[in-house]
């Protein structure tokens, strides 16, 4: 059976460092992107209604916006993990699709995790 695949993306501001990496081992920032995509089956005409995708996916980056990610993350804010983490945290709010997370470290830079 198809399936339909819903997305967003969104961005967040956060800073963090990465213990003994000879570049990224002082503090800095990145503005991440991250791209959440939803697949399901659709009830009726919608998977999820855009509104409802916005507050559950912001629910959970709100915590990661504008904060030192090394405070707030079970393990070391690299990219990946960022990636991994999101994707845990997402999955709860988002309960019932398949979903991935793709998350943007700069413009040319990303790490994707999902549900296979």
């Amino acid at each position: 059976m198809s399936k339909i695949r819903l997305a967003r993306t969104e961005f967040i501001d956060s800073g963090h460092y990465i213990p003994g990496h000879p570049k990224c081992g002082r503090p800095h920032g990145h503005t991440y992107r991250i791209d959440i995509v939803l697949e399901g089956d659709p009830e009726g005409d919608m998977l999820l209604e855009f509104g409802e995708f916005k507050r559950r996916v912001w629910d959970v980056l709100q915590r990661y916006d504008h904060v030192m990610l090394n405070e707030v993350m079970k393990a070391v804010p690299t990219v990946e993990n960022i990636a991994v983490e999101l994707h845990s945290e997402l999955k709860k709010v988002l309960q019932g699709f398949k979903l991935r997370v793709r998350v943007y470290e700069g413009v040319r830079k990303w790490a994707e995790y999902g549900d296979d």
